[in-house]
């Protein structure tokens, strides 16, 4: 039988022409086709009670944090800088406690883009409010206007990783950030970075976990290089072993 892989969904509060000003939760299309894809069953999970957590890490077999939002700064210890872009509270704390109910498991977890740095934050770790705050000069990693779908910068990859495994030392990216991480969380260890240093990809550190984060859209590469869906594959298959 296929895992169940759900994904939190993100909030539209007044979506014009969409949902006649209703608001409305939603996943983008591309993470979808990508868990099909990886061979898992693509589930919707809503951001409506935390108290019913623990049901949903019982009922499914690995899970998908997708981008939007920066994450809300007093999370991580500090206040709000002027670079800070649009938060959503509630979001935040339900994806932060899906992350700790989640590490009381042995199931996988993917965190994709703000995914990944919701999951640093939820293991103690700390985030640049906005890049423009680093003391190194950065590269464009927001690269509106140039398409979502196309790569604009390579990154470099820790050996005997499954990314490197499949992509060798390297890898082009596209790059739809504001935050990234700062300080790593104690259980995570970065396994790729940028050649400004920014760090694109972390996983688990403990034996008994199974987190991964990148911080591009591989879910919105597939077309350019098909090779992206080993990020949905490694959740897949390890869910499939759980």
């Amino acid at each position: 039988m296929k895992p169940l892989i759900a994904i939190v969904a993100n909030q539209y509060e007044y979506a014009e022409e969409v949902f006649h000003h209703h608001p409305a939760s939603y996943v983008p299309q591309f993470f979808l086709t990508a868990i099909n894809a990886a061979g898992g069953v693509p589930v919707i999970l809503p951001l409506v009670d935390r108290s019913a957590i623990s049901r949903y890490v019982s009922l499914y077999d690995g899970f998908l944090l997708t981008g939007g939002q920066g994450v809300s700064s007093f999370l991580y210890g500090e206040e709000p800088l002027p670079k800070l872009g649009t938060t959503f509270l509630q979001r935040d704390l339900f994806e932060i406690a899906l992350v700790k109910a989640v590490a009381q498991t042995h199931k996988p977890l993917l965190g994709v883009c703000r995914g990944l740095q919701v999951l640093n934050v939820a293991l103690g770790g700390t985030l640049y409010q906005d890049l423009a705050y680093r003391e190194k000069p950065s590269l464009k990693h927001m690269q509106i206007p140039t398409a979502d779908t196309q790569p604009t910068h390579h990154i470099a990859l820790t050996p005997d990783t499954v990314l490197a495994q499949t992509f060798g030392d390297s890898a082009l990216v596209n790059s739809l950030h504001k935050q990234a991480i700062k300080q790593v969380a104690p259980e995570l260890e970065v396994i790729a970075r940028s050649s400004d240093q920014v760090i694109e990809a972390v996983q688990s550190s403990a034996a008994n976990h199974q987190f991964t984060g990148v911080q591009w859209h591989p879910e919105m590469l597939l077309e350019y290089d098909a090779r992206q869906l080993i990020v949905f594959q490694d959740l897949v298959k390890k869910a499939e072993r759980v």
